[in-house]
């Protein structure tokens, strides 16, 4: 008898708890577990040849050369083991010297994750040598926290603008609904969830600042502007938010000119502080190239009269939309923000389109091996508002619309997470699928009988020349 007259009491207590917690913050909590469930079932650290692969071995290698070797000219690899010799990466400079290929943003980010593993590897018995089990670890573990921190900022400026169970449909769609997804589980040290990070975090202090704008976050935004150009220096375009936010009509841009203008110490901070999240990247180049700024990528460089809008949008070999359907969606919901939420209406749509142009001019559009158009998940945490703007119109037109596009989501995520699976699986190649090679793997978890005779594999080299081609078959079959 006794329970039954606690038992209403209890529940709610637990019902006014989770209200003051909040929906939204829940819903995240759980994706968040359930992101972290994935990577640990997956546990791609405990691979020696994972996580510290492909891009990511130069984005890291700045750690262990700086820090272990202590030799920024490369040279102690001619006597480094084995398994450290062959994750040390560089090009000889035309200018003398040895280079890392990319730059040091990522490392940046790794560098606390990296100095807790340098210390605890020799106690659990690990070689301290910048690549053993405990450094891939980290390096996962890095990824995560950001993505935590990633998750918070998009809830904070979603839950400004829009009701919780947008924010929730929201930011589920966005974390489990794209590719960003794979790219925290099982190539976790990619640069792509750092940049989506702070993106995130630089839209939602972009709006502090024009709220209350102040030193600490002005120093903020250009510490995060620096570091996130020098992740990916085509992130640069994300300074588009700052500086067109809440300009609505041609009239407000005298009005913006002169509001940065009355505020140009702390311009001038940001820029200062964005230069300075530069410097060690600069004294880096001068003393392994005697340049003080190096172009690192060597014959690769963008064609920006020859952009593959098409083949980068719908393309089979990686078309975002096609791979990544949810971003139609965030892409229907531009001008929605012209209702409501017309401040966001410009900088999200130049950002897009000019994103769009920039990243689909690189030689090679597909950005070789990779889960679906790899290159714009950066844009993401942008693309998160126009999504949301989406769902809210929608959901207020029809009660029969809160339904079904609920349905739709949960479509979608499922959709993402089946092909995350064939990917992981090889049923969905990282470079060359085709027309054909999709289709025959579509809604299969195998690999399709005859499947490499269907792929269509680029031609890099001509690729580097701006002619888009695919390899003939003879020398096709002679790569493999």
């Amino acid at each position: 008898m006794g329970d039954n007259k606690i038992r209403p009491v209890w529940i709610s207590s637990v019902i006014n708890c989770l209200c003051k917690i909040g929906l939204s913050r829940i819903a995240n909590w759980a994706i968040f577990a359930f992101i972290i469930y994935t990577s640990v079932d997956i546990s791609v650290w405990n691979d020696k040849n994972r996580v510290i692969e492909w891009d990511v071995i130069s984005y890291y290698e700045y750690l262990p050369t700086a820090f272990i070797y202590k030799d920024p000219s490369l040279k102690f690899v001619e006597t480094a083991p084995p398994e450290v010799r062959e994750k040390i990466w560089f090009h000889d400079s035309k200018y003398g010297g040895r280079a890392i290929k990319t730059s040091m943003g990522p490392a940046l980010l790794y560098l606390p994750f990296f100095f807790t593993a340098h210390f605890v590897a020799p106690i659990l018995g690990y070689d301290a040598n910048g690549y053993s089990l405990p450094y891939r670890f980290a390096l996962a573990v890095s990824s995560l926290f950001y993505l935590g921190l990633a998750l918070y900022f998009m809830r904070k400026t979603l839950s400004r603008y829009f009701p919780s169970r947008i924010v929730i449909m929201t930011c589920a769609g966005i974390f489990l609904g794209t590719n960003l997804f794979y790219y925290s589980t099982s190539e976790p040290a990619m640069s792509h969830a750092f940049s989506f990070f702070m993106i995130s975090a630089f839209i939602f202090l972009t709006i502090k600042w024009y709220e209350k704008p102040g030193f600490i976050l002005s120093m903020a935004l250009g510490l995060l502007f620096g570091l996130v150009t020098l992740i990916r220096p085509t992130n640069i375009l994300i300074i588009l938010f700052f500086l067109l936010w809440k300009i609505k009509s041609f009239n407000d841009i005298p009005i913006k000119i002169n509001f940065l203008f009355s505020k140009v110490y702390l311009v001038l901070i940001a820029m200062a502080a964005s230069i300075l999240i530069w410097m060690p990247q600069i004294i880096w180049w001068k003393a392994t190239t005697e340049q003080f700024l190096y172009f690192s990528y060597g014959d690769e460089r963008f064609f920006f009269t020859h952009p593959q809008i098409f083949n980068g949008l719908f393309g089979y070999r990686k078309g975002w939309l096609l791979y990544t359907p949810l971003m139609i969606l965030a892409l229907s919901g531009i001008p929605f923000l012209r209702k409501n939420l017309s401040g966001f209406l410009l900088p999200v749509l130049t950002f897009t389109i000019l994103n769009i142009y920039v990243v689909l001019s690189w030689w090679a559009w597909w950005y070789g091996g990779g889960f679906g158009l790899r290159a714009f998940i950066d844009s993401y945490a942008l693309m998160a508002i126009p999504l949301a703007a989406f769902f809210y119109a929608v959901s207020k037109k029809q009660k029969l619309m809160k339904i079904v596009f609920p349905m739709l989501l949960a479509v979608l995520i499922y959709f993402n997470l089946f092909q995350t699976k064939q990917y992981r699986n090889s049923s969905i190649h990282w470079d060359s699928m085709s027309k054909k090679a999709y289709w025959a793997s579509f809604a299969k978890m195998q690999i399709p009988r005859n499947f490499e005779d269907m792929l269509e594999h680029p031609d890099y080299e001509k690729a580097k020349n701006g002619i888009q081609a695919i390899l003939p078959e003879e020398n096709s079959k002679n790569k493999k």
